[in-house]
């Protein structure tokens, strides 16, 4: 189902420190089954409070423009407690489609924008799976609804982008991202699944596992209950 990777050699990753929290134990669900630990994870753009449900995805992989209608519908399932982000797979510091995306996010455009390229590619051929970033910036133009000053602006700032670009990178690396699509959840469960609705009912249920009552509820000693509210 995944599409193989391509090279990340290009960037000189810092070295990361090894995070050895604590894993609360996922209520009902086997390691190797539902998901597999990511040992050393962190999450992509963590939010207090909110369980981070992230993406590693590519415009060029066939898998990836399939699954996206899903995944769509999916999120607007996603209880409160959870926050839902993507981000590209990086193949170079001057990957055209990751730099559009990460312009299109900073500008507000990318709602607009994503299944848009997604169908360029994959539906109506307007743009070529190894696009150059002339060629991208040139269909973007078309597309009703893109932020046109701001996604400009977004593009040519180059230290904005490249910080973006190393950030995704370095959360693959540290994810050990087996191609694309791939669900990462928390930052430390990597989503396993034999087919689409495998893979979304598995992230379903690590995030009802990771939901705050479900996480008070594992935390209670077996056989007690919790504690009856005062009354008033």
């Amino acid at each position: 189902m995944r599409a193989l990777l391509l090279s990340l050699s290009f960037f000189l990753l810092a070295v990361l420190s090894p995070v050895h929290a604590q894993q609360a134990p996922l209520r009902g669900l086997t390691e190797g089954v539902e998901y597999r630990l990511i040992e050393g994870g962190a999450p992509y753009r963590p939010k207090a409070g909110k369980t981070e449900v992230a993406e590693v995805f590519a415009y060029w992989c066939h898998h990836c423009a399939t699954f996206d209608p899903m995944l769509a519908s999916w999120k607007r399932t996603l209880p409160a407690s959870a926050q839902f982000v993507a981000l590209p797979l990086v193949s170079n510091p001057d990957d055209a489609y990751a730099r559009v995306f990460f312009a299109a996010e900073a500008s507000g455009s990318l709602a607009v924008l994503h299944p848009r390229l997604f169908r360029a590619i994959h539906e109506t051929n307007e743009l070529p799976k190894a696009a150059r970033l002339d060629q991208v910036t040139a269909f973007v133009a078309k597309v009703q609804g893109v932020k046109a000053a701001a996604f400009k602006a977004a593009l040519a700032d180059d230290a904005a982008l490249r910080a973006r670009l190393d950030r995704a990178n370095q959360f693959a690396q540290r994810s050990d991202i087996p191609g694309t699509p791939s669900l990462v959840i928390a930052g430390r469960y990597l989503v396993l699944g034999n087919n689409y609705d495998s893979l979304l009912a598995n992230a379903g249920k690590i995030v009802a596992a990771l939901a705050p009552a479900a996480r008070a509820a594992t935390k209670r000693p077996a056989g007690k209950p919790p504690a009856p509210k005062p009354r008033s």
